[in-house]
């Protein structure tokens, strides 16, 4: 048998053993279980001047956004909507604010102004999705994420 002398030649084989014992320890144990997948979040509620909101789907977050039904959130705020099938628009207003977004367009406008938007609004299974946050503030409300209770308050602001 062949002797290794050099200090390095020992600590090759030596590696070169705990690996082999390790492969040989790990192939006769059972196969673990997959690390428990992380939980999907659930999606956050919605109270509009304290009232729970059921919307007709849930809210969902996209790129860090959230979501909801046009039709569900306007009509809690008590805003007048507008669809047009045709050029997928929306239109609401709610006393002197108007807010105009276009399906899958990251451009809208508010009083005439426009906005750029980080996710457009989003036709889904039949429903159009829009940005809570930029239509709740663009209506004049204030709107807060509360994740330790994922909720998200819309508070009308009183004049």
């Amino acid at each position: 048998m062949k002797k290794f002398n050099s200090f390095k030649q020992k600590k090759v084989i030596g590696a070169l053993l705990a690996g082999l014992l390790l492969t040989g320890a790990v192939a006769g144990l059972p196969a673990q279980a997959k690390p428990a997948e992380a939980k999907k979040k659930e999606a956050p509620g919605v109270l509009v001047n304290g009232f729970k909101q059921t919307l007709p789907r849930e809210p969902i977050v996209t790129e860090g956004r959230t979501l909801v039904p046009l039709r569900g959130i306007f009509e809690a705020m008590d805003a007048n909507v507008e669809w047009d099938q045709y050029e997928q628009t929306i239109k609401a207003t709610k006393g002197t604010n108007t807010i105009t977004l276009q399906v899958n367009k990251t451009k809208a406008k508010v009083n005439d102004m426009e906005v750029e938007l980080s996710v457009p609004a989003q036709n889904m299974s039949g429903i159009t999705m829009v940005p809570l946050r930029f239509i709740a503030e663009a209506l004049g409300a204030y709107c807060v994420y509360y994740p330790d209770q994922n909720i998200i308050l819309i508070n009308e602001k009183t004049e």
